[in-house]
């Protein structure tokens, strides 16, 4: 059986929601539960949340980095963009956008467990309607309103929305900032890089795609890359334009080669 679990981020100055969903094929709860411990959290009682002041809790950052690490290893990223309002509309388009990563991409198993954070739907009862009506949502079984400190996978689905929006808010020119770029990158350690960077460069491999192009048919390392928005990625008709064509190009493809 497959887990998804789906948490959003919510922008009120980019004008969106971006929703995403954490994959993975094994449960996520007991590798979160790992990484908390290991940094001096309590599963269960403590909580991951992407929007603390990580400069104000080592214990939080330090376990960012461990859900990093997690998504890396056993993770694969779906998003689903919408507008910021109605809040309610985040949830149908998240059912839509489950649906194109089910009908577009192979899995293990057909049979998925599926976690929303709680807020996500207006109503639960609407929300089962519109999954009925999606043939390729048959296999899952649905868990509306759950909470992130008891389903611990969310806060990873949390972490990649936020790192996600981010970049998409990033991509509206509404983020400008610079970072050191750390430790085990392939650059010194003290290069300052642009934060959209850094971040893509943690979540670049794991996200719902096409295969890549067949390296005999590449003109340079640039054709290294795969298609996420034929497979990964949904967007909500009633985006605004400009945020649409953003969202495509910051996630509708992702480049796969060097990047020293």
């Amino acid at each position: 059986m497959g887990f998804f679990h789906v948490d959003e981020s919510i922008h009120q100055r980019g004008r969106f929601t971006l929703g995403a969903f954490a994959y993975s094929e094994d449960p996520l709860d007991p590798f979160v539960s790992e990484a908390q411990r290991g940094n001096g959290l309590i599963p269960g009682v403590d909580e991951f949340k992407s929007g603390i002041r990580m400069d104000h809790s080592p214990q939080h950052k330090a376990a960012r980095e461990a859900l990093h690490s997690l998504i890396s290893e056993h993770c694969r990223i779906g998003l689903v963009v919408a507008p910021n309002h109605p809040r309610g509309l985040l949830g149908r388009e998240a059912l839509r956008g489950l649906d194109k990563i089910l009908s577009t991409n192979r899995f293990r198993t057909s049979k998925h467990n599926v976690f929303f954070d709680e807020g996500i739907f207006a109503e639960t009862s609407v929300a089962g309607e519109v999954a009925t009506r999606l043939s390729s949502l048959e296999g899952c079984k649905f868990h509306f309103e759950q909470r992130s400190h008891e389903i611990l996978g969310l806060q990873v689905a949390d972490l990649i929305a936020h790192t996600c929006a981010t970049m998409l808010m990033a991509q509206l020119g509404l983020v400008t900032k610079k970072v050191r770029i750390g430790d085990n990158s392939g650059y010194s350690p003290d290069r300052g890089v642009e934060l959209e960077f850094e971040l893509w460069s943690r979540v670049r491999w794991n996200f719902f795609a096409a295969a890549p192009p067949h390296p005999d048919t590449w003109k340079s390392q640039l054709d290294f890359q795969v298609d996420v928005e034929s497979r990964g990625l949904h967007i909500s008709d009633a985006l605004d334009e400009q945020i649409r064509n953003a969202a495509v190009d910051r996630f509708g493809k992702m480049y796969l080669g060097c990047i020293h």
